[in-house]
């Protein structure tokens, strides 16, 4: 067992080691869905090697209620990420329990939900891995597969576009441009090692246009957003709760959800993920054309020298001090 969390001061220490993880026990969220509005409950469940991050709706027929996180089940990208299996059975607003995981260095676990979409909470992924963290993670008797990126590829166009590079470490560069608005341009170039999504990605939120709600509403989207879970971006101001938590929190937030969809490959990425206002569908096309391809991943066993090359290896209590 590699992992500490102490109940009496709240600590919590993770080594680096190669073999697989899951949570220690299962826990429990409740909120509501960002767009549904709808009230949602959420059980993690721990889940043996090679199981996976799977969803399941406990609403649905048992036979059909499983849903595979894979960026093959990727069936819609407006807004959020949507999977979807052979039965028609979906979840949605995956990403960023997603992220949380693979920010932790985990892979494997068996997620219930009482509907369709999984809880906004404040509209990060801190409280997903706050949950985590208090329920600890639980090591596996097998050892971590990795991708690693050998060859670059690029999807979109001269507006919009993603890439993957081979690097040493696992980070993500990304800028984003909204003109005519506070957030103007933003742009953030970070390696995402170790305890980094914790410590500066894991708590920045969503956000939207202000001019956009009405209509999002309208079209039947955003319906349990609110300044409670989301920044809301102005011409001349950006409204958020208790302030923003960073000047530059939403193209921190873009970072937080391209992990979450780079995760859906099913293994940590070792390589560089950079992106120019990109999204989630420029994700997902990005990672189907890279397996079109067949020649931008090599499957790599994790070794002693990929310490400090990905996330969730080493967390220490400084990376967790804002968290626990």
């Amino acid at each position: 067992m590699c992992i500490e969390l102490s109940d009496q001061s709240g600590t919590f220490e993770q080594r680096a080691t190669m073999f697989q993880k899951t949570v220690k026990k299962s826990f429990s969220l409740e909120g509501r869905g960002l767009h549904s509005g709808k009230d949602v409950s959420i059980v993690v469940h721990p889940a043996p090697a090679d199981h996976g991050i799977i969803f399941k709706r406990t609403d649905v027929d048992h036979h059909h209620a499983y849903i595979k996180a894979s960026f093959e089940n990727v069936s819609k990208t407006y807004l959020r990420t949507q999977l979807t299996n052979s039965f028609g059975v979906s979840i949605v607003t995956a990403e960023h329990i997603l992220a949380a995981f693979a920010g932790l260095g985990i892979h494997n676990a068996l997620i219930e939900l009482s509907e369709a979409e999984v809880p906004i909470l404040d509209g990060s992924a801190r409280p997903f891995v706050k949950a985590i963290l208090e329920a600890g993670v639980f090591e596996l008797a097998k050892k971590i597969n990795l991708y690693q990126v050998v060859k670059s590829i690029r999807v979109g166009n001269a507006d919009a576009w993603a890439e993957l590079r081979p690097a040493r470490k696992f980070s993500i560069d990304f800028e984003m441009d909204w003109p005519g608005t506070a957030l103007g341009k933003q742009s953030l170039d970070i390696p995402i090692v170790n305890g980094a999504f914790v410590r500066e990605i894991c708590d920045s939120r969503t956000f939207c246009r202000k001019g956009d709600v009405v209509r999002l509403k309208h079209e039947g989207f955003a319906l349990g957003g609110g300044i409670e879970n989301a920044i809301l971006v102005g011409k001349d101001e950006m409204t958020a709760s208790n302030g923003l938590r960073y000047a530059d929190e939403c193209v921190r937030h873009k970072i937080l959800d391209a992990l979450g969809d780079l995760s859906l490959v099913g293994r940590p990425i070792l390589g560089k993920f950079v992106s120019f206002s990109g999204g989630h569908g420029l994700t997902n096309m990005l990672l189907r054309e890279s397996f079109n391809r067949g020649d931008v991943f090599v499957s790599k066993k994790f070794s002693d020298g990929d310490r400090d090359k990905l996330p969730g290896f080493d967390i220490s209590n400084d990376d967790t001090r804002n968290i626990l």
